[in-house]
């Protein structure tokens, strides 16, 4: 099951985030790859932000926080798992990051991992062998038993997305 949803936040609060996490005071944090680095996979770098983890927020968990009640209207969110930002920066040449499944220790589980883009861009996510291209305020929900990866873009100077695990 993959399901993608245009337009998926009201125009004014997805605007608000947007500047939020494309401003000068929102913190980032540098990840050197979705896995462990390798050296095969030493572009592979991100920055990240984690809003929700096992029950300690980030101070911004609060203003991202609605984006569940929209979710849970389509998606049914019992509990939520995870809830972090990835910044890919241009690095001018297309890389993909490591195949990967968010929550491996969780399979048996209904684990759903929603995909909330905030840049339209050239890059995107690769989900069980399918690309998809990072458009703007489009979510794509999918099963937690489907690895996927992401894609940096070249013709932005960063692509950024949102990452929520639930069940």
């Amino acid at each position: 099951m993959i399901k993608k949803e245009k337009d998926f936040l009201p125009h004014i609060f997805f605007s608000k985030l947007k500047n939020i996490v494309s401003g000068n005071i929102f913190q980032w944090y540098f990840q050197y790859g979705t896995n462990l680095p390798t050296k095969e996979s030493v572009d592979n770098f991100m920055f990240t932000h984690t809003l929700y983890f096992k029950e300690s927020n980030s101070e911004w968990f609060p203003t991202f926080e609605p984006i569940l009640y929209f979710m849970d209207e389509k998606y049914k969110v019992e509990q939520l798992l995870r809830m972090k930002l990835n910044l890919y920066v241009n690095q001018h040449k297309k890389l993909k990051h490591d195949p990967h499944l968010d929550f491996p220790d969780m399979l048996d589980q209904n684990v759903k991992i929603g995909l909330l883009n905030f840049t339209t861009c050239n890059g995107g996510t690769n989900i069980n062998k399918e690309t998809y291209d990072s458009k703007e305020n489009e979510l794509i929900v999918f099963d937690n038993k489907l690895e996927h990866y992401g894609i940096t873009q070249t013709n932005t100077p960063t692509r950024i997305v949102l990452n929520i695990g639930w069940k």
